[in-house]
């Protein structure tokens, strides 16, 4: 599938893909973090400058322990990406972002001395299908003998990589979690993504996945739309939603599995119908071409003899282009011998 942001928007407002996706990236940090009291940053303590250039995911996680400078509970800032292609400047933009992030904060009052300042962790999650390859690092502050240090500014996510196992970093998913459900529809063809959301569905059940479902759906939504003839295998969400809430998913389950299987039947029933068409038209052409060659042997005949005649029809008896047995018609007229026509025949056919 290619990489959509507004789904992904949705499914990061699930606390669990959430804090699976630090916990990949930063585990020492996630074991300090209360993910039960992560929220979406209240936009109000951002520029107007901040707020359009950081578009994906700002998420503000609050710490086990520990304060600010001025008093306020201690805190970090998730700053999530979604890529779907490779962008070499990656660090560049994310060291831009950050910077807008601090410059919000401290312009609105949140953060006003440098103690205020939340920890911050930049994050790109990569879903497209060509493998990320940009440096996740850039030109950082000077060290003690002057040579300037690289400075991480971003962890990579790499979907794709960690479906096949593990990531460039040797980090694996948690089987059955958020990340690796969401790891598999990624790294998935379209035909298969109708029955891999229906297991994801069974799989995050639970009334707090509610909006991890709803992204899921979308994400499945926008990749089968650029498929024709995929989108009207998938149900409408509040169908799904509904099944569930009503036969804990046994209805929903024989719900879709049928539209997968009229689905399948009408690509069967497509795939004969093209065949038929595909059928009709290469029947109707070879018999243009058929009658075509069978009035060349008359007007032979009738010009050359029957010998000629035979030998016309032998020599044209392979040909499928009517341009080319037009031009045969006009070498019949010009030809003043059948040998004369039989040897022109027999530069230019197939059988020549």
């Amino acid at each position: 599938m290619q990489a959509s942001d507004a789904p992904y928007k949705v499914l990061f407002q699930d606390r669990r893909l959430f804090e699976e996706t630090v916990r990949l990236v930063a585990p020492r940090l996630a074991d300090g973090l209360d993910f039960h009291a992560a929220a979406s940053l209240d936009k109000e303590h951002l520029t107007a400058l901040a707020r359009t250039r950081v578009q994906d995911k700002l998420r503000r996680v609050e710490r086990s322990s520990g304060k600010l400078a001025n008093g306020r509970r201690s805190y970090i800032l998730a700053l999530l990406e979604f890529q779907s292609g490779h962008d070499a400047d990656m660090a560049w933009r994310m060291r831009d972002y950050l910077h807008l992030v601090e410059s919000g904060l401290r312009q609105s009052g949140t953060a006003r001395a440098e103690g205020e300042v939340p920890g911050m962790l930049s994050i790109v999650v990569h879903n497209g299908e060509r493998p990320w390859r940009a440096a996740a690092e850039c030109a950082g502050p000077l060290t003690g003998d002057a040579e300037p240090a690289q400075v991480r500014m971003y962890a990579t996510v790499d979907l794709q990589a960690l479906a096949r196992g593990a990531d460039g970093a040797g980090r694996r998913l948690v089987p059955g979690g958020c990340l690796a459900t969401l790891a598999e529809l990624e790294s998935s063809p379209a035909e298969a993504l109708p029955r891999l959301l229906l297991e994801a569905f069974r799989r995050h059940a639970g009334a707090g996945s509610s909006e991890f479902r709803r992204g899921l759906h979308l994400r499945v939504e926008s990749a089968l739309e650029r498929r024709r003839g995929l989108a009207a295998a998938l149900p409408p969400l509040s169908d799904f939603e509904r099944m569930l809430a009503e036969r804990g998913g046994e209805r929903m389950t024989a719900m879709l599995d049928a539209t997968l299987a009229r689905w399948e039947e009408a690509k069967v029933a497509q795939g004969v119908e093209r065949g038929l068409e595909q059928g009709l038209a290469r029947g109707v052409e070879r018999g243009l071409v058929e009658g075509r060659v069978a009035l060349l042997g008359r007007m032979a005949e009738r010009r050359f003899g029957a010998g000629v005649a035979g030998r016309v029809t032998t020599l044209l008896a392979d040909e499928t282009d009517l341009s080319r047995l037009d031009a045969a018609g006009e070498w019949l007229l010009e030809c003043d011998t059948g040998e004369a026509l039989l040897a022109q025949l027999a530069r230019r056919s197939p059988r020549g």
